[in-house]
């Protein structure tokens, strides 16, 4: 599975008049930012801030990674800047009521619309997401045994340390150069 899309929406940045950045999305779920020694904690909060200026707003798109090549194993937040998408990970997801604190791993990446779309709107089943359309799909399709049996055949070396993607990508680069 690849980008699972969790949430969508709207999402506004705004600075209190205490200082603190308050994330909204969907005008209905409220996360104060607080910058720690350790990093960023998103926190839990609700609606009872007084805004002093807004920072951001724009879509905001919350897809959960699994094998996807281009981004870890694991939630990640994306927030449009402009034409560009802010990266954010949350390694543990979005606070809870139970679970009020979490970590979240603000990246410098600055992504483009379509590689986010690609990747957190493609439908994140097997081999046919909409990022890989026309691309490696058959090889994709293959069990990882299996790819390890085709690089075996084409005396790939280290093949046996290599993921099913690395599989993918030696195997497709030992075909162009044949």
């Amino acid at each position: 599975m690849r980008g699972k899309l969790e949430k969508e929406g709207n999402y506004e940045l705004f600075e209190t008049n205490h200082g603190h950045d308050i994330l909204v999305l969907n005008d209905k779920e409220y996360f104060a930012i607080i910058d720690t020694s350790q990093g960023h904690i998103l926190v839990d909060s609700d609606s009872d801030h007084k805004k002093d200026h807004t920072v951001d707003k724009g879509k905001f798109y919350l897809a959960d990674f699994e094998d996807d090549p281009a981004f870890k194993d694991m939630p990640h937040l994306f927030l449009k800047e402009g034409k560009k998408y802010k990266e954010f990970i949350l390694p543990n997801d979005l606070p809870t009521d139970s679970d009020t604190q979490k970590k979240l791993v603000e990246t410098d990446d600055k992504l483009g619309k379509q590689k986010v779309m690609n990747h957190v709107k493609g439908p994140g089943n097997k081999g046919d997401e909409k990022q890989y359309n026309g691309k490696k799909e058959s090889l994709r399709d293959q069990s990882k045994e299996d790819l390890e049996d085709m690089a075996r055949k084409k005396n790939i070396s280290g093949r046996s340390e290599m993921s099913k993607e690395e599989l993918v990508n030696a195997i497709e680069k030992s075909k162009d150069k044949s």
